[in-house]
């Protein structure tokens, strides 16, 4: 069916009392964004949000909006019985002519209105012109096709949809937050969380050059795309930290080098921060599953940070952040060969016990100050490109 409008329905944001109108606003600010030129508008009515005019691909992006319970792609009637029960039976015919159903139920809502019929007596009478006029079951358990009905002061919507969003909260609700973005899977799932959240991300990714080559950057050029279908909003910084990871390695014992990248990194992403104004720091760890990601090493790591370190997948295995990946649409490239800046120098065993005064005290030969500084000096503050432009090169398959 061609729909006249797309409803949209949430629902955490209805939970904020007196703050709702803010979230609701801010809703509607990224659906305007998101959808671009595939609609003509974006009105608030009461707990909806109607799209209108929608065009192809409109749904999608709907779709891809944070703060979105569900959406009803719908028709738009006159909220008289006559001319609902009509447009409910016009929607049924179409669909049976295109894939066919045996069964059906109706779902009617009224949302302040005068419409003299009950939402039940509604059910009961479009459901009684569907089965007559086109021989179908009513089964209200498992039906093939739901008809949901709202009825919204003058205007009724009649859909035969109604498509799951991502749920959350609008980006940009939550603050700014700068997160560590590798080229892998952990942390690109990491930020899409933090934006499910409504943060205003910002993607910080340290790479190994000189040594290593530009594999990664390309890698999460490519993730922001696709991290920018879900509401990033950009820009990123990228940092090499190459020399760094050398003067460590020269300095500290093998079994604490990745240690101390770890507390580079953060200390790199903590000054960015303060330049972007963000409140805290997002990375991909997840308890255990590597051995710098071990309690005490997290905790010895984070002991330099003066900003929060907010860890989104802590609690999560690597098959349910591998499934996550799928589901946003990043695991096929974070899968791509790349050259890790984690990996650059990297000893064959790890402590996976440290504590914060023995990284203190294996960092004291280095001047970490002129190590973070020298690498923020080469760094670059970009754009996330539009779709199908590289600007750092082509990831080869």
């Amino acid at each position: 069916m061609v729909p006249d409008l797309l409803v949209v329905h949430f629902h955490e944001i209805a939970l904020k009392g007196r703050n709702r109108g803010e979230f609701v606003a801010a809703l509607r600010r990224n659906l305007v964004r998101a959808l671009g030129d595939t609609a003509s508008g974006v009105r608030s009515r009461g707990d909806r949000l109607e799209v209108w005019n929608p065009t192809e691909g409109a749904l999608d992006r709907v779709r891809h909006t944070f703060g979105v319970a569900n959406v009803m792609p719908a028709r738009v009637v006159e909220a008289r019985a006559e001319a609902v029960e009509r447009a409910a039976v016009g929607l049924a015919e179409e669909i049976d002519a295109e894939a066919g159903f045996r069964s059906f139920a109706v779902r009617a809502r009224r949302a302040r209105t005068a419409f003299p019929q009950t939402s039940q007596e509604l059910n009961v009478a479009v459901g009684d012109r569907i089965r007559t006029a086109l021989d179908k079951k009513v089964d209200l358990t498992t039906p093939d096709v739901t008809f949901r009905i709202e009825i919204v002061e003058r205007d009724a919507y009649v859909s035969a949809q109604r498509i799951p969003g991502p749920g959350g909260l609008p980006v940009g609700t939550a603050g700014r937050v700068v997160a560590l973005l590798s080229g892998g899977i952990d942390s690109p799932v990491a930020t899409w969380r933090m934006l499910k959240r409504g943060a205003d991300v910002l993607a910080v990714h340290c790479h190994g050059q000189p040594f290593t080559d530009r594999s990664s950057e390309q890698n999460v050029g490519r993730l922001l795309e696709v991290l920018a279908e879900w509401g990033y909003r950009g820009p990123w910084w990228s940092v090499p930290i190459g020399e760094a990871q050398r003067a460590i390695t020269v300095t500290v014992e093998a079994r604490l080098r990745v240690l101390c990248y770890r507390r580079l990194m953060l200390r790199v992403a903590e000054k960015i921060a303060e330049r972007e104004t963000a409140a805290a720091v997002a990375t991909g760890e997840s308890l255990s599953q590597v051995a710098s990601q071990t309690l005490d090493n997290m905790a010895a790591v984070e002991a330099i940070a003066s900003l929060p370190v907010l860890r989104p997948l802590v609690g999560m295995d690597k098959v349910e952040i591998i499934d996550e990946a799928r589901a946003v649409g990043t695991y096929d490239i974070s899968v791509r060969p790349h050259q890790d800046c984690c990996t650059l120098f990297e000893p064959r065993e790890a402590a996976t016990r440290s504590t914060a005064s023995i990284l203190d005290e294996a960092e004291k030969p280095l001047d970490v100050d002129a190590l973070v500084a020298a690498s923020l000096e080469a760094g670059e503050r970009r754009v996330v490109a539009p779709a199908g432009v590289h600007p750092v090169g082509t990831i080869s398959s």
